[in-house]
């Protein structure tokens, strides 16, 4: 699990004759303008020296006729890219290992980051958390009903009937019909209008109950996903007698945490559960990259009250606020970049504190197979468990968010 606490970016144009400027972004086919981050546990000055080393180490591939990436992207967890979380760490924990445990790692560690969007996310290194989305689920279950691509929300799919599109071309036909007499009869066209008027009334209210099927559908299956997924892990836990779980729900899916004991995210085991269980995909990547599981401990901002209410902006400021000034690659002046750190500073006490009215989830069941009954807990686990459950406010009345 690396999530360092300093970065800084640094970019240079290079040319094929060796000379370089560090103001340029224009490149053709003998130049390069190459920008790289750099991360420390130590210094924002060692973070900076780390990315002067690794566009030297670019420079050096571009120089030996390899492709390379001229400008790595700004993603703050990225699976693709190989740049560790990029987060503000808000503090750190060590949970100590029961001496009965099986396991040889002496503690659990764990990291409390601040994420892109301002949420406080727990990123623990040994504790398995598995992260699933009811779009996957519904996807899985009902495919003829709901996509199951990428991260948009499940949308039903229906086909119209061929009853429908008959209507659509009966009514066309009858359109013409009713024009071609008026027209022949010398009649007023006000009777088209009347029969126009009548027929979209009509479909609109034909469309009116479709769209309320399918809410209602939607509704039901969504209602179908809790008992679902009890199930799956009653089953797992039948078939394997020594695991066990506990199942929360989240705002958009479920969230399922490994209690009998403490395991690597590489671990094939690991594997095995997120396919098992439908994990999102995107976090099943990111989780085997970064060598860590992740659990959002706070309200996504935009499904606060106050978000609405217009007493918190959706969007953190200074979201780039690692690179210091002394970086080769900063836009903004020394003045605009304090009132956004300002202005950072302020969002994050108010966030902080209007969290405090949400959960991120709440506790359904525990599942235990029947020789995992009969073990001790991991002291780590348990007391991760016990501090997770306070940060998620998962035994409070509050609404989700």
């Amino acid at each position: 699990m690396l999530i360092p606490k300093y970065w800084a970016q640094y970019k240079q144009r290079f040319e094929l004759s060796g000379t370089a400027d560090n103001t340029s972004d224009t490149f053709n086919s003998k130049q390069a303008t190459i920008k790289r981050y750099g991360w420390s546990d130590v210094s924002q000055a060692e973070a900076l020296s780390h990315a002067k080393s690794r566009v030297r180490e670019t420079h050096n591939r571009w120089l030996a006729g390899e492709d390379i990436l001229r400008r790595e992207r700004k993603e703050e967890y990225n699976a693709s890219n190989g740049i560790p979380i990029r987060e503000e760490i808000i503090s750190e924990h060590d949970f100590p290992e029961n001496e009965l445990s099986n396991n040889s790692a002496a503690v659990t560690k764990l990291i409390v980051t601040r994420n892109s969007y301002g949420a406080q996310v727990a990123n623990v290194d040994n504790i398995a958390i598995i992260d699933v989305d009811n779009k996957d689920l519904l996807g899985h279950l009902y495919p003829e009903h709901y996509s199951s691509n990428g991260f948009m929300p499940a949308i039903p799919t229906y086909q119209s009937k061929p009853s429908s599109k008959l209507k659509i071309w009966v009514f066309i036909l009858v359109f013409i019909l009713i024009a071609s007499v008026i027209a022949w009869l010398g009649l007023s066209w006000l009777w088209l209008l009347a029969v126009m008027f009548g027929v979209t009334a009509y479909l609109w209210q034909q469309a009116s109950q479709r769209d309320k099927a399918h809410a209602q559908k939607y509704t039901d299956d969504i209602a179908s996903l809790l008992p679902y997924m009890t199930d799956v892990i009653k089953k797992r836990v039948a078939n394997h007698p020594t695991e066990r779980f506990r199942l929360y729900q989240t705002p958009a899916g479920f969230r399922i945490i490994a209690t009998h004991d403490t395991i690597a995210p590489s671990d094939e085991l690991v594997a095995e559960w997120f396919e098992y269980f439908h994990a999102d995909a995107n976090y099943v990547r990111l989780s085997q990259i970064q060598q860590c599981f992740r659990a959002r401990l706070t309200a996504k901002p935009w499904r606060m009250g106050e978000v609405e209410g217009k007493k918190l902006t959706k969007d953190i400021p200074a979201k780039n606020f690692w690179f210091g000034s002394n970086n080769i690659d900063v836009d903004s002046s020394i003045e605009q970049r304090q009132d956004e750190l300002k202005a950072r500073k302020q969002w994050i006490v108010d966030y902080d504190r209007f969290a405090q009215g949400y959960r991120t989830c709440h506790y359904v069941e525990s599942f235990a197979g029947k020789e995992a009954s009969h073990q001790l807990e991991s002291v780590a686990i348990k007391a991760f468990v016990d501090w997770h459950d306070r940060a998620c406010r998962v035994d409070k009345a509050l609404p989700m968010a």
